[in-house]
């Protein structure tokens, strides 16, 4: 029996293999609008995603409850103040899976509005361990988190003026002198 030689498209699909699954940051682009992946790389090479304020609450949720990956600690939240851009102030969660080892970057960009502080929904419902983090970005850089069970200063006085990991924050003019002392070496 002679056998015939495929027919070109069947050689095409045999060679062809199937799309890698999307991996958990497609999927956070393709279900919350606006979100995208930042231009720069990290030196940590950790995949990173950037979503919008009113997406993060859900965005996180879902990370956490029904992604695949089970994202099911939360690592880290952090605050950052960037002065020079339209939307200065950011928010970053680090959510690590016990189960597969993965970790992924959330950012959430924040500007003030008409003289406010900056405002996003709070997680710490979500997470409890995020209330005192949130509670620090709060008092340290000013970002006020939406539904928060307990916001206020937690590492200044209530009665402190400012926040002072804003770039912005006047640091004081204390002069201080420096002399020579023969017995000190210096």
């Amino acid at each position: 029996m002679v056998q015939q030689p495929p027919s070109e498209g069947a050689t095409q699909a045999a060679d062809e293999t199937p799309p890698p699954p999307p991996t958990d940051i497609d999927l956070v682009i393709e279900r919350f609008p606006g979100s995208f992946v930042p231009s720069w790389r990290y030196a940590d090479q950790m995949p990173t995603v950037r979503v919008l304020p009113e997406h993060i609450r859900e965005a996180i949720s879902w990370l956490r409850r029904e992604c695949e990956t089970r994202y099911d600690m939360l690592v880290d939240v952090g605050g950052s103040h960037w002065p020079d851009r339209d939307e200065p102030f950011e928010v970053t969660y680090i959510l690590h899976s016990m189960s597969t080892n993965a970790r992924i970057r959330v950012k959430c960009a924040v500007a003030p509005h008409g003289g406010e502080l900056p405002v996003i929904p709070s997680i710490a419902l979500i997470w409890s361990a995020a209330n005192w983090p949130e509670r620090e970005i709060y008092d340290m850089f000013g970002v006020e988190f939406t539904d928060h069970p307990d916001l206020r200063r937690i590492l200044t006085p209530n009665d402190w003026e400012g926040h002072p990991l804003r770039k912005d924050f006047p640091l004081g003019e204390e002069p201080v002198e420096f002399y020579r002392s023969a017995s000190s070496g210096v």
